[in-house]
């Protein structure tokens, strides 16, 4: 696997050198969330404003860094965009520990909580149960990972084979969100799987083990781990195949990572409920003003994608805007290109559109509903929920409450598309990089070619949500067809015939045939299975067209591979029962993760 995104610096850095001596240190989260014992143990407090300043949490993200851009630093800053817009000055605080935010959402320290889609999701519950006032109400999405985080694993060749192994991830941390993603999408529930839970995300310089790459490094039980894509490089050798040497594991590769799960994790602000019905007007100031900055940012993104034909004066200015931005994320000023690459490339601010996109689109199937949804059901199933309940969102009309933000062309712009040729796509799908993601079969009656997506429409909404939830995949249609006339032939003539009886139907007369050459099968073949796999191409077009209203410029059919296998890839190689023949009789989409094919809108060197 090529190196597709650019390194964290730092946070890559931590690990390279280090050694780590003692066991890894496992943590045992609590099950359900609600008896976790700080939540009850912390006195509920009111959030009051008037108090001279709001406390807002950030992570170490890189989209965070647009937050102290708008606050014009960490400290209360009363004439910063942020506090014009809100009506009060905002005190910055990174709080990667979640718990800790949790507490000082509970206390009155701030009415906000910065985390996942996930992570909203598992303590929903548990905060609505412990008064009304503290059930979280999404208002905002910063961005999507595109490329920062990952998942490795040694000894398997496909996701269901993590069935009965262990893997590791970090406790309430955004790794849960893509971890989730990935067992539904193996057809795996929590309980087919041992699960590890360590405290940070990556290793900090101490010797105690807790973090994913470390505990994967550490402990030989272990067979996959979530991890931030720094990690996953070192652990993999760059992301090729572990040697166990220069801290790899022997035999780690890399699964995937969020460049091909491009719609797993989204990372978004949440409000207490009483803090939004009493200060609507802040909220909104505030999502405002982030999608102001954002707005700006993604200008600035744009420019730089222009490469040579870049305005260099304004990319100058960018980086020294983003200098301190660096600091925050990366702890060096000097590394403002690794954080503009990381705000560009491994990641995605999805501003005014992607917001709007996300919570109020019907036609989105990755949508916060989906996606908030699908989290909640996993953490029934795992035990931290007991009811699933979905937090609630702001209910923002995007036309009227920001109606400054519309661009003013509302038409939507071509998808772009994610492969330059049909022969790049087809490489990319044979690649030993490929890893299969997931797998769906379509049955045909000999000799057809066709299908209709309103006789499979639960199956293309599916294959719907999964070609948009891994938006840097390859998509193969696979179609085949039945080998039991050419065994046949082919056996005939081993034995020296020239002729064949078939059986005139309707009747018990047969009918002495000439043997077609096995050539004219294999072609046959070819042209019937190559039909039905571009049937499906077709079907599935036709259901984003006709079942979801998708224009033209909204549909990006580019990462798919139509390609006929013809007969030389059966079910079963010597069929004798109409059954097997049958299951012969087949289109397939293979969606493939292969990430490392895809291209990159700009690099370091365009920010030189």
């Amino acid at each position: 696997m090529k190196i597709h995104s650019i390194v964290i610096t730092f946070l890559g850095g931590l690990l390279l050198g280090s050694s780590l001596l003692a066991a890894p240190v496992y943590e045992t989260p609590a099950k359900p969330f609600s008896s976790s014992s700080y939540l009850k143990s912390t006195a509920i407090q009111k959030v009051d404003p008037a108090r001279g300043k709001i406390q807002i949490p950030l992570i170490t993200w890189a989209a965070d860094g647009l937050t102290i851009d708008a606050n014009q630093g960490m400290s209360p800053q009363a004439g910063s965009p942020l506090a014009k817009a809100m009506g009060v000055p905002a005190e910055l605080k990174v709080i990667d520990n979640f718990d800790q935010q949790v507490q000082d959402y509970i206390s009155g320290r701030s009415p906000f909580l910065r985390g996942t889609v996930g992570m909203i999701s598992m303590v929903n519950e548990a905060l609505a149960d412990l008064d009304p006032g503290l059930k979280p109400v999404v208002i905002y999405q910063h961005s999507w990972s595109t490329g920062a985080d990952g998942f490795v694993a040694k000894d398997i060749k496909t996701l269901s084979d993590l069935k009965g192994k262990s893997i590791v991830v970090q406790k309430n941390g955004p790794h849960i969100d893509m971890l989730q993603v990935l067992l539904q999408d193996a057809g795996l529930s929590p309980a087919e799987v041992t699960l590890k839970y360590v405290q940070d995300i990556t290793a900090v310089q101490e010797k105690t083990v807790r973090d994913p790459a470390g505990a994967f490094r550490e402990d030989a039980s272990l067979t996959g781990a979530a991890c931030i894509y720094p990690d996953l490089l070192t652990l993999t050798a760059g992301g090729k195949v572990g040697t166990g040497a220069e801290d790899s594991v022997k035999g780690a590769r890399p699964i995937l990572t969020t460049r091909t799960a491009s719609r797993v994790i989204a990372d978004v602000y949440a409000v207490r409920s009483d803090f939004f019905q009493s200060h609507r007007e802040l909220v909104h100031g505030f999502v405002l003003q982030l999608l102001r900055t954002q707005a700006e940012f993604q200008k600035e993104l744009a420019n730089i994608s222009l490469k040579s034909k870049a305005d260099k004066a304004q990319v100058k200015r960018f980086k020294k805007r983003c200098r301190p931005l660096a600091a925050f994320a990366l702890q060096d000023e000097g590394a403002v290109g690794d954080f503009i690459a990381w705000i560009g490339l491994d990641s995605e601010l999805v501003g005014f559109e992607g917001n709007r996109d996300f919570f109020a689109s019907k036609k989105n199937p990755v949508g916060y509903q989906a996606t908030a949804t699908r989290s909640a059901t996993y953490f029934k199933e795992v035990g931290f929920l007991q009811r699933g309940d979905v937090p609630a969102t702001a209910g923002w009309n995007y036309a009227s409450d920001f109606s400054g933000l519309l661009s003013g062309n509302q038409v939507a712009q071509p998808a772009k598309p994610a492969f330059a040729s049909t022969s790049e796509v087809r490489q990319a799908a044979a690649s030993s990089d490929a890893s299969e993601l997931f797998r769906y079969t379509f049955q045909f009656p000999a000799n057809t070619s066709e299908i209709k997506w309103q006789d499979h429409r639960d199956v293309f909404q599916t294959l719907h949500e999964k070609v948009s939830r891994y938006g840097g995949a390859v998509v193969q249609l696979r179609g085949h067809a039945d080998n039991f006339f050419y065994n046949f032939v082919q056996m005939k003539r081993k034995q020296g015939a020239k002729t064949f009886k078939r059986r005139k139907p309707g009747t018990n007369q047969f009918i002495e045939k000439p043997l077609p050459k096995l050539e004219q099968l294999i072609g046959s073949g070819n042209r019937l299975s190559y039909d039905r796999a571009f049937s499906v191409k077709r079907a599935y077009a036709k259901y984003l067209r006709e079942g979801l209203s998708l224009t033209s410029n909204e549909i990006d059919l580019s990462r798919f591979d139509v390609k006929g296998m013809g007969v030389s890839d059966p079910i079963h190689s010597n069929p004798t029962k109409p059954a097997e023949r049958a299951a012969n009789m087949r289109g397939e989409m293979v969606i493939f993760a292969v990430e490392s094919e895809i291209s990159l809108d700009f690099g370091l060197d365009d920010l030189q």
